[in-house]
Formats: structure tokens, C-alpha cells, sequence
């Protein structure tokens, strides 16, 4: 009996062991980025944009870039009245299909801050295509160049950064990856392909302890007028609404915390549950 009772206390005591309680109350700054610096592309408009701003409101230095300079200026003043610190953001005005614009990029940033933590891969185009339109092998290229290939080559120059401070990469996909609509053929081809990259890398580089997940946001509202696809969406989304740049930021943040230090490898669906009625999508 008096040995049944040991090793009944023996197994309590092993499901229940624990962990210092200070690891708990850190929990509490888990969203304090102070000292962080992030890079995302595509940041001079739409979700980039939101996620910029969120991250510099969360005390990081960050990184506006984008095609256009009066765009990338425009959220880069704005970026820096959020920062509670007034934090000057870096501005980099450059094409990711260009493998000197992508060397820059990474050069500015370490050149300025000195390190990279986060890499966010937001920057990507969406036509819509059909495997009969005459151009569609030309517009599939320019897709891949900027949804896929230039990704690869920004992490394959990030990692060395990354490696040193422990770092993160969020890939930004869509729900497209994981399920099919009709009008989006080469996009959601470039997107399963990130997909498939995030969780061969998070192998890869879980040695290096880097980090790399997805999120696959759903339609994101970023600009008026609506069109007939994003009102279709809001239609058949479960919670009622198109998603916001916010939301997408949110969800890069949780990724980028120390919250989130035990994830990798990971889709993050924020679409608000429209991925179960994607069907409706191909009615267009």
C-alpha cells in the first residue's frame, strides 16, 4: 500500500512539475518590442502598411519599403508619430524581383540597426488568371518572381542576420493556398508553394533557432471602392466582416512574440472562418 501511495506521488508529481512563475508574468510584455528590429516588405500600403505601424506602436524599429518613394514616405512619417519613442523608421525604395534592390535592402537595414529579428514576407501581387487567357504564362512569371522567388532570395540573404538574434520570418500567404478558387491560378499556385517552403525551412533553420510560419489571411479590406469578390466575401465570412489590415498585424505580432516561441512550421488561418465557405468564390 505504502509503495502505491509513493508511486501515485511520484506520477502526481510529474504532471504537475512546473516552471518559474516569472515565465508566466513575462507573458505580460510578451507584445513590448523595444530594441526589435522589423523589416517588412510591401510595407508601403495595405496589411505592410498595418503592420509597420503596429510594430512601431510596440516600440520596434522597423523598415518601410515598397516600390513607390511617395507611398513609402507617406508610411514612414506616419510610422514615426506612432512610435512612443519617435523612432525614425528606415526607408528603402526598391523592386524584390531585383536581386541588387534585395541586397540593399538587407544591407540599409543591418547598416542602420545593426541586426534583423523579424522578417516579415508580406510584398505580393494577385492577378486573377485562367489557364486559357493568351498572356498567362508571362503574368504567372511576374507573380512567382515577386509572390515566391523573391521571398527565397530575402530569407537565403536574412538568414546569417537572423541566425544571430535568434529571429523570426512570417511569410504572409493566403487562404487561397488551402482552397482552391478559379480565378486565382498562379497566385494560389505561389502561395501553396510559400506555404510548402515555410514548413520545410522551419526544419531547416529550427537548428539555427529561427522560426518561420504562415498566415493566411482571408480578404482584407485596404482600399474603396469595394470589389464584387471582397462583397462576396464579407457575405459568406462566419463572422460577418472582411478582415482588416489590424487583423493580419495582430496575428504577425503574436507570431513575432515570445509568446509564440514554441510555434514554428505553422499556417495561421485569419480569414474569420471564411475558408469553410471558399466554394462560394468560384461562382465568380
Amino acid at each position: 500500500m505504502k509503495l502505491l501511495l509513493v508511486l501515485i506521488c511520484g506520477l502526481v508529481c510529474i504532471v504537475s512539475a512546473d516552471y518559474p512563475i516569472e515565465d508566466y508574468k513575462a507573458v505580460a510584455k510578451s507584445r513590448d518590442f523595444t530594441g526589435k528590429v522589423v523589416l517588412v516588405t510591401g510595407s508601403s500600403s495595405g496589411i505592410g502598411e498595418g503592420i509597420v505601424k503596429l510594430f512601431s506602436i510596440l516600440g520596434a524599429n522597423v523598415v518601410v519599403t515598397g516600390r513607390k518613394a511617395q507611398d513609402v514616405q507617406r508610411v514612414a512619417k506616419e510610422v514615426q508619430e506612432l512610435s512612443p519613442l519617435k523612432l525614425k523608421p528606415l526607408e528603402v525604395v526598391g523592386d524584390l524581383t531585383k536581386t541588387s534592390d534585395v541586397n540593399n535592402l538587407i544591407d540599409s537595414t543591418v547598416k542602420t540597426f545593426g541586426k534583423i529579428d523579424v522578417l516579415v514576407n508580406n510584398a505580393g501581387i494577385y492577378p486573377q488568371t485562367n489557364i486559357t487567357q493568351p498572356d498567362l504564362l508571362s503574368v504567372w512569371d511576374q507573380i512567382f518572381a515577386v509572390d515566391l522567388r523573391a521571398v527565397v532570395e530575402l530569407i537565403h540573404q536574412s538568414v546569417p542576420h537572423l541566425e544571430k538574434t535568434n529571429g523570426t520570418i512570417i511569410d504572409i500567404s493566403s487562404v487561397t493556398s488551402l482552397a482552391p478558387m478559379k480565378i486565382y491560378l498562379a497566385y494560389a499556385s505561389a502561395k501553396a508553394g510559400m506555404d510548402m517552403l515555410t514548413k520545410i525551412l522551419a526544419l531547416e533553420l529550427g537548428s539555427k533557432n529561427i522560426r518561420v510560419n504562415t498566415i493566411n489571411p482571408g480578404a482584407i479590406h485596404v482600399r474603396d471602392p469595394l470589389t464584387p469578390f471582397e462583397k462576396l466575401a464579407a457575405k459568406y465570412t462566419p463572422l460577418g466582416r472582411l478582415g482588416e489590415p489590424l487583423d493580419i498585424a495582430r496575428a504577425v505580432a503574436f507570431l513575432a512574440s515570445t509568446d509564440a516561441q514554441f510555434i514554428t512550421g505553422a499556417n495561421l488561418v485569419v480569414d474569420g472562418g471564411a475558408i469553410y465557405n471558399a466554394g462560394a468564390a468560384n461562382i465568380l
